[in-house]
C-alpha cells in the first residue's frame, strides 16, 4: 500500500539527508477521524558506494510449478525464460532448509519489472498450502499494479483469488487507487493495486515486494545500510477504517517504511495491533510461500566484504549456479536476501533493460 493517503496530507517536506526520520508514535484516540502521520519523500542525493543494480527477483516457494504458471498468466503478463531441475545443494545451504532435499525444480519467470523465482523443493509430491497472517512475520505479499481500464484483480478473482481483503478494492482516500489483498492457490498473498494515472504502460507490473515486522525501526537502519540510501517514505496510521478493511483486520494499528530500488520498491509494515510476533531466527527457504528477496550487482565478492565491514554476516561461502555467483544473508527479522552476480548467464537474465526508476527523482 505504498500510496497510502497520499493525497490526504498537506505540507509534507522533502529530505535530502541519508535517513528519513520515522514518524511520531500514533496516539490512538476516540475519534472517527483516520489518525495519520506521515513524512516527505526522500530522494537521496545519490546512490552511495553500493553494487547493488536493483532486485533481481523475488523467490517464490510453491506447491506446484505448473499450478502457479497458470494462475499468474491469467493475470499479469510474463515469459518463463528457464524451467529445470538442480540439486538443492548447488544453490542453498543446509541450514536454509528445514531438511536436505535432492532435486528440486525451479522455473525463472520474466515480469515487466523485476523476475520471479519459482522453486518447488518437492516437485514430484505437492506440498499442502500455507496462508502465513497477514501481520506475519516476514515476507507476506507482492503488488501488482495495473490500470483501471483493465484491472488485473478482475483477472485475478475470475482465476480464483480468495479474497482476504473486505469491500475489495479499497478506495483509501480518493486519489485514483484502490487496494485489494487475495491468496493465490497456495495460500500467499498478493497485493493488487488498481490506477488511475499508471507511471507505465504495460498492462500489469509488480511494484513491490511487502513484509511485515516487529520492528519497523530496526528494518530501516539494515536496509538503509544495505542499500546505501534511506527509506523513500516512513508512515503510521491508527483508527483507519478502510485500511482494516485492505487488511481484513479490524482496529489496526500500523508503521510503515518504504525504500526505492532502481526497478521495484521493498516496504514493510510494522502491526503494533495485533502485533507482528517478534521473529530474529532465521527463515527456511524451503516453506510455501515469498522466499528471499535477491538483489543483482555488478561484483559480488567486493559487496559482500561490504557488507561484512557493515556487520551483514554472510551465510557460507559463495554459490556458483547457472552462471551466477550467489551469496545469501540474512535481515534483523530472518527473511533471506541475496546478492548475485552474473558471470556468464545470458545477459536476458540480468535486470539491465528494468531499471526504470530513479530513487533520487521518484
Amino acid at each position: 500500500m505504498k500510496n497510502v493517503v497520499a493525497t490526504l496530507l498537506l505540507g509534507l517536506c522533502l529530505s535530502s539527508c541519508m535517513q528519513t526520520a520515522p514518524a511520531a508514535p500514533v496516539a490512538v484516540a476516540a475519534t472517527d477521524a483516520p489518525i495519520i502521520k506521515q513524512s516527505g519523500y526522500f530522494r537521496p542525493t545519490s546512490l552511495g558506494d553500493t553494487r547493488i543494480k536493483g532486485v533481481r527477483y523475488i523467490g517464490k516457494t510453491v506447491s506446484d510449478i505448473d499450478q502457479t504458471i497458470a494462475f499468474y498468466k491469467q493475470g499479469v503478463p510474463f515469459d518463463l525464460v528457464k524451467r529445470y531441475r538442480v540439486p538443492a545443494s548447488e544453490l542453498f545451504h543446509s541450514e536454509m532448509m528445514t531438511k536436505q532435499h535432492g532435486e528440486v525444480e525451479i522455473a525463472l519467470i520474466r515480469t515487466a519489472t523485476v523476475f520471479v523465482n519459482l522453486i518447488d523443493f518437492n516437485p514430484d509430491v505437492k506440498e499442502a498450502p500455507y496462508a502465513k497472517p497477514v501481520y506475519g512475520p516476514g515476507y507476506t505479499h507482492i503488488c501488482f499494479q495495473s490500470p483501471a481500464i483493465d484491472p488485473a484483480l478482475a483477472k485475478f478473482e475470475k482465476a480464483g483469488l480468495d479474497m482476504v481483503s473486505r469491500n475489495a478494492p479499497v478506495d483509501l482516500g480518493g486519489y485514483g487507487v484502490t487496494y485489494a489483498y487475495g491468496r493465490d492457490p497456495d495460500g500467499t498473498m498478493i497485493e493488487n493495486e488498481t490506477v488511475d494515472r499508471p507511471r507505465r504502460s504495460d498492462s500489469a507490473w509488480i511494484t513491490h515486494i511487502g513484509g511485515a515486522t516487529s520492528d519497523v525501526d530496526r528494518m530501516v537502519a539494515f536496509y538503509t545500510k544495505l542499500i546505501g540510501y534511506g527509506a523513500r517514505r516512513r508512515g503510521e496510521y491508527a483508527n483507519f477504517k478502510r485500511i482494516d478493511d485492505v487488511a481484513g483486520i479490524d482496529d489496526l494499528v500500523l508503521r510503515s517504511s518504504w525504500f526505492a530500488l532502481r526497478n521495484l520498491e521493498i516496504e514493510f509494515w510494522e502491526y503494533v495491533k495485533p502485533a507482528t510476533p517478534v521473529r530474529d531466527e532465521p527463515a527456511n527457504v524451503d516453506k510455501i510461500g515469498y522466499n528471499m528477496t535477491a538483489f543483482e550487482v555488478t561484483d559480488a565478492d567486493a559487496e559482500a566484504k561490504r557488507l561484512q565491514k557493515l556487520g551483514i554476516e554472510i551465510v557460507g561461502a559463495a554459490k556458483i549456479s547457472q552462471g551466477w555467483k550467489i551469496y545469501y544473508a540474512y535481515d534483523p527479522d530472518g527473511n533471506v536476501i541475496s546478492i548475485q552476480q552474473n558471470l556468464f548467464a545470458p545477459k536476458s537474465q540480468s535486470i539491465d533493460d528494468m531499471l526504470w526508476i530513479d530513487p533520487t527523482t521518484f
